[in-house]
């Protein structure tokens, strides 16, 4: 069986001559092949293969670790650079965008901090640089490895903001990550923010730009989402900004809208109350009555409160302009109803514990006071 498998397999040229072949005849053969190489020793011939095929390997070898030490190198560089450099404002680190098209998208999310950030940090110097540093896009938590590789970046660049991302991710999108120290520090595995952006980022325009700007300064200055902290004047050309992006707004969607929407009514509610400016006003009565349509208590109570007395509010000031006793009253309801909201909260709930505590405290406190002054006397 093993000689007619020998005969229709890969050593047939050995043999030549139909019928069955015997043992001493196909050993005669395979002496006759060596005989006949230009190196009689078949073992040499063999050695000298297998050396090759070692060589190749440790070649392939070499260059791969080269890479990575060339890898390691260049991120340790581009960390120094980024803590030593003395630029005033933030500093932002633009991480490894993995995936098919993520050099693209990559080059993406550096023009747009390069070019629209400034529309939402106002105006103010930042330094702006790339470095190696991999870590996984995700839209639920960060692993170990993570968490503990960003932790190690924020403390060796000095950075401010870390942005990494994957690109096409089939049907999900491009996800771009956004975190900062104190984020990571406030929320552990979860202390990031998860953008997400369809298409190309070769066919991306400005809105697109303007968006990944915004999430970025948003996550820099949290106070943004407390417009009442600055004055008016100064906070007139991001709200400005955020109008600009809302009207093109498409590309945005979940947390990211949302946040966007509330910044917004906000913004449009201290600058018409600050600066008595109505138009702003009815830009916030008309944005938060479009949100209150679709927004439930249940979903997010909190928002849903801030919003019935931002409307509420806005109303009112509607009513300074031009008094009308039904929309006052119609203003009052809606700030009832977000006022009563947050009281049957757990946030009041805890609240309103942690007070009657301290009110206990402070009257044992003044009875003790009390007993001490009369023992005295």
């Amino acid at each position: 069986m093993c000689l007619r498998y020998l005969q229709s397999g890969p050593l047939n040229f050995l043999m030549t001559t139909p019928g069955p072949v015997s043992t001493n005849s196909f050993i005669d053969r395979i002496a006759s092949l060596a005989d006949n190489l230009p190196q009689p020793d078949l073992f040499a011939v063999l050695g000298l293969g297998a050396m090759s095929i070692l060589g190749a390997i440790v070649v392939a070898l070499l260059l791969r670790w080269s890479l990575i030490g060339s890898a390691v190198l260049h991120r340790k560089a581009a960390m120094r650079a980024m803590k030593s450099d003395t630029t005033p404002g933030n500093k932002i680190m633009v991480a490894t965008v993995a995936g098919r098209g993520g050099l693209k998208l990559r080059q993406a999310a550096l023009n747009a901090i390069e070019n629209f950030l400034p529309e939402f940090n106002f105006g103010s110097p930042f330094y702006l640089g790339a470095c190696p540093v991999r870590v996984e896009a995700t839209d639920f938590a960060l692993s170990r490895r993570d968490n503990d590789r960003l932790k190690t970046a924020f403390s060796e660049s000095g950075a401010d903001l870390i942005i990494w991302g994957e690109a096409c991710r089939g049907s999900e999108g491009n996800v771009l990550c956004f975190s900062t120290p104190a984020l990571l520090a406030e929320q552990g595995s979860k202390g990031f923010f998860a953008l997400t952006l369809d298409g190309s980022a070769s066919d991306w325009g400005e809105q697109h730009f303007r968006a990944i700007a915004y999430v970025a300064g948003r996550r820099l200055r949290p106070s943004l989402g407390r417009p009442s902290d600055f004055r008016a004047e100064r906070l007139f050309s991001i709200i400005h900004s955020m109008e600009n992006l809302l009207q093109g707004a498409a590309m945005l969607t979940g947390e990211a809208r949302q946040q966007l929407e509330d910044d917004f009514a906000a913004g449009a509610l201290h600058i018409g109350d600050q600066l008595k400016n109505y138009e702003w006003v009815d830009k916030a009565v008309a944005l938060r009555a479009k949100a209150l349509e679709t927004m439930k208590p249940g979903d997010d109570l909190l928002r849903w409160s801030r919003a019935k007395i931002d409307l509420g509010k806005s109303m009112c000031l509607q009513c300074e302009q031009k008094f009308e006793p039904n929309k006052l009253q119609d203003a009052m309801t809606h700030i009832r109803e977000g006022v009563d909201a947050t009281r049957t909260g757990p946030q009041m709930a805890l609240a309103d514990a942690g007070l009657q505590a301290l009110q206990k405290a402070e009257n044992m406190l003044a009875n003790r006071r009390r007993f001490s002054i009369r023992w005295q006397g």
